[in-house]
């Protein structure tokens, strides 16, 4: 009996794990949690605060850049009256500079993201707030970051895929197969992106003189 016991994992020639979208995900966050965790909040934090500023500026929906810049334009008289003692409610807004609706192309938005996180890389090796987590809460927030940094970099990868099939773009292979069973949770992402920034506050607020010690 126990040679037949030893012999037949033996004889299994393929192992199928079947794993769906939400399970993929959470693997992948599991991760990034990990990796948080090991280097504590002081040393995800500049990636982190620079991969929430890419994932604004140019995952959703692309249009959160035009309608900043068309909002500052069309106000601009009132706020130029307010400044010098005019009413503002008397001066008439000016038109859109951008067209409402414009979107900036996928590749292009794909570009910045990879660039705009590159550029948190390199001033994280830079930042004044590094240092070893030896406060007691530097890990369990490290993981929370971690988690959060993999989920928006995950997320972000789901939405341009999916634009990229509905513009007719065609891909196959595990990649594809990968990418089309991941949920996208983009609905659930501001308001982690709040909690994360209630938590800086929180940390900054009561911990300000030591924020700045390695």
């Amino acid at each position: 009996m126990i040679e037949q016991w030893m012999v037949l994992p033996l004889a299994q020639t393929a192992i199928t794990v079947n794993l769906n979208g939400l399970a993929l995900l959470l693997i992948l966050m599991a991760i990034g949690g990990y990796a948080g965790y090991q280097q504590g909040m002081r040393n995800v934090l500049t990636v982190a605060l620079w991969t929430i500023i890419a994932y604004v500026t140019c995952v959703q929906g692309g249009t959160f850049v035009v309608d900043v810049i068309n909002r500052l334009w069309v106000n601009a008289p009132r706020f130029v009256a307010f400044l010098i003692g005019n009413d503002p409610t008397l001066v008439p807004p000016l038109d859109p500079l951008i067209t409402p609706g414009f979107q900036v192309p996928l590749f292009f938005r794909a570009m910045a993201f990879i660039a705009l996180i590159l550029l948190g890389k390199y001033f994280d090796s830079k930042a004044a707030w590094k240092g070893p987590p030896k406060e007691r809460l530097a890990r369990p927030l490290g993981l929370f970051v971690g988690a959060l940094i993999a989920l928006l970099w995950t997320n972000a990868t789901v939405v341009f895929w999916r634009e990229f099939i509905t513009g007719g773009g065609t891909f196959e292979g595990p990649i594809a197969t990968f990418l089309n069973v991941l949920p996208d949770v983009s609905l659930l992402l501001p308001s982690l992106i709040a909690i994360f920034f209630m938590i800086l506050g929180l940390l900054i607020l009561f911990n300000f003189p030591k924020v700045w010690k390695p």
